[in-house]
């Protein structure tokens, strides 16, 4: 008897770690900026912001779009591991690096740095239904003023 309790729980035990290997990050996927519901003021402020997430294992990797306040394209993209070791940019005239830190499933953090000084720090939350990605923003914009910024993204 205590063989077939041992298999049963053996079973449900692979399945349930089947199903959390297999389970997508609620980062994942395109993310639309909402400008009715985020506030930039104080920021250098990028506008039409269309951010796509992978994420693989424990590495997110994001490619953005937008356009600046002066109407010029804005594209870049970043990598990095989601342990708070610096990751990598390209295209980004704000950072050289991104440090990538997951707090929990559904909450990130993160900090860029340019010159090895940080230029803004995050806090990044996927609603509980997955639909809303707010990211929470202080740091100090290119003239050396402080900043705070609330960015609302939909999830396409």
């Amino acid at each position: 008897m205590w063989i077939k309790q041992f298999r049963n729980a053996a079973l449900a035990v692979f399945v349930f770690s089947i199903a959390l290997v297999g389970a997508e990050s609620p980062f994942a996927g395109t993310w639309k900026m909402n400008a009715d519901k985020s506030k930039l003021a104080g920021a250098d402020a990028v506008q039409n912001v269309t951010a796509q997430y992978e994420v693989t294992g424990d590495t997110l990797k994001a490619t953005v779009q937008g356009t600046s306040m002066q109407g010029q394209a804005v594209n870049f993209t970043y990598e990095g591991k989601l342990d708070g070791t610096p990751g990598t940019q390209n295209g980004s005239d704000t950072f050289d690096s991104i440090a990538l830190q997951r707090v929990s499933s559904h909450v990130l953090k993160a900090t860029a740095k340019k010159g090895g000084k940080v230029v803004y720090t995050d806090r990044r939350v996927v609603s509980a239904d997955g639909k809303t990605m707010t990211i929470s923003r202080t740091g100090t914009d290119s003239q050396g003023k402080p900043f705070k910024a609330t960015m609302v993204f939909d999830k396409q």
